[in-house]
């Protein structure tokens, strides 16, 4: 397609073309955003462009002949005979069309546009995200309109069938969107209607199918091809496989991705071995097992191969052993393992493995042994906070990380160093059985220690 484009300077684009006050709000904005040893691709007069118009800068070089390219210039009408594409929201390379453009569907995210005449669209204009930026105060025809927290309202426009307009107030209540349980957008009825694909009910999945240069309102054949391709790019395009066409072909790739497709497996797929698989790698696969899978042999199992497991299953199957199996396998206090099952070794378990998971302790429960295994795990960054708040002795929690070995001298000098915790380690472990780490300590903490050793000696 570039070879369609002649090749131009940033400079030359802006003394013959202007195109510093024709792209982005502002002169200033342009200069922020445009490099000056940036370049333009330039065509005089009118272009006709087979296929699709891609503005996403990942699917195109980001250079030409070995320069960066900031955006496009017609001078003259545009017409797309397929899509043009910007389904990246945050950015894009710029257009600027001189006259009218024409295409089957037109998807601008982030790519700063401007058109001069009229837009016509044979299915749908969809302006998607506030990143972006546009300017046409010609005519919009379109069947479908969509601006989707997107800041701009047409000045004219003709829309035969659906228009919604977040930032327009004259947008019509009754095309507003709904939302599912997760809350994603919902078509309305009326647009849902017009689709060509009749299980197309989310405005993301409109997104996509834009975005992949599909017609959506006149008829497509959708076969078996079709449908590993588009569950291939995005896993959630699997409710959208008709029955017939849920293959292990098509739906075990997915399985891969995520468990949630579980709940668009046809029930010839639903076996017992494809839970398995969907465990092996995700712990929240057992939110989709049958309710006559679940029970205490298959709870261990999980547990055993991810202990955030526990927060997926069903109360009357969480035990103290299974809660132990758990904390041996990263399950967490604050998600996982319910505050009935505490207790000190459980706590122990935790806490030896994660650090981090210190807070969701209960004070009560917060004692010299789960304190000494916390610096010995990690920083201890809020020792100080545990010990007084649970009335642990801090002095004896750092010797008793000094006395259980130099493997734990790093945490001891790099968070909790003191002239009394210095001079336990040197009684301790000057010596010739520890020679070699006491000297590596000693050199990689020497500033540290002689800042300290200043100060009088203290007592742990």
């Amino acid at each position: 397609m570039n070879d369609l484009f002649r090749l131009i300077s940033t400079e030359t684009a802006i003394t013959q073309y202007q195109i510093d006050e024709k792209i982005y709000e502002s002169k200033e904005v342009f200069q922020d955003m445009v490099e000056p040893d940036n370049h333009f691709l330039l065509h005089e007069g009118d272009l006709l462009l087979s296929g699709h118009f891609i503005l996403d800068t990942d699917q195109l070089a980001n250079t030409y002949k070995g320069k960066w390219i900031a955006g496009y210039i017609i001078t003259g009408n545009l017409t797309v005979t397929g899509n043009i594409i910007n389904e990246e929201g945050d950015y894009g390379p710029a257009l600027y069309v001189a006259g009218n453009v024409s295409c089957q569907s037109m998807l601008l995210g982030g790519s700063p546009v401007h058109i001069t005449g009229n837009i016509t669209a044979e299915e749908v204009v969809m302006l998607h995200y506030n990143h972006g930026w546009m300017n046409c105060p010609g005519m919009i025809t379109t069947p479908v309109y969509i601006g989707d927290d997107y800041d701009f309202i047409p000045e004219q426009k003709s829309i035969s069938l659906f228009y919604n307009n977040d930032r327009d107030p004259a947008s019509p209540p009754e095309n507003e969107w709904e939302l599912d349980e997760d809350d994603n957008y919902l078509l309305p009825e009326v647009l849902r209607k017009a689709l060509n694909n009749p299980l197309t009910t989310g405005l993301e999945e409109l997104r996509r199918d834009l975005a992949a240069g599909e017609a959506v309102l006149k008829s497509q054949e959708r076969d078996a091809a079709y449908w590993r391709r588009k569950v291939a790019h995005n896993w959630g395009d699997l409710r959208r496989v008709p029955m017939e066409l849920r293959t292990r072909e098509i739906c075990l790739p997915a399985l891969q991705l995520t468990p949630a497709v579980l709940e668009h497996f046809p029930p010839s797929l639903l076996l017992p071995e494809i839970y398995m698989q969907a465990l092996d790698k995700f712990p929240a696969a057992l939110k989709y097992f049958p309710d006559n899978m679940l029970d205490a042999s298959l709870a261990t199992v999980a547990v055993s191969k991810h202990g955030k497991a526990l927060r997926y299953l069903p109360s009357h199957l969480i035990t103290k052993a299974l809660c132990y199996i758990g904390a041996a396998n990263d399950a967490t206090l604050q998600f996982d393992i319910p505050e009935q099952f505490y207790e000190p070794e459980l706590l122990l378990t935790v806490i030896s493995r994660d650090d981090r998971e210190m807070p969701y302790v209960p004070p009560a429960l917060v004692s010299e042994d789960l304190l000494v295994a916390y610096v010995k795990v990690g920083r201890g960054a809020f020792l100080d906070k545990y010990c007084t708040r649970s009335g642990v002795s801090k002095a004896r929690v750092l010797e008793r990380v000094v006395e259980d070995g130099p493997e734990y001298l790093e945490n001891l000098f790099g968070w909790h160093l003191s002239p009394a915790v210095y001079d336990a380690a040197q009684k301790q472990y000057d010596n010739d059985t520890y020679r070699r780490e006491w000297i590596a300590i000693n050199e990689r903490y020497g500033t540290k220690i002689d800042r300290i050793r200043k100060q009088d000696t203290g007592k742990l």
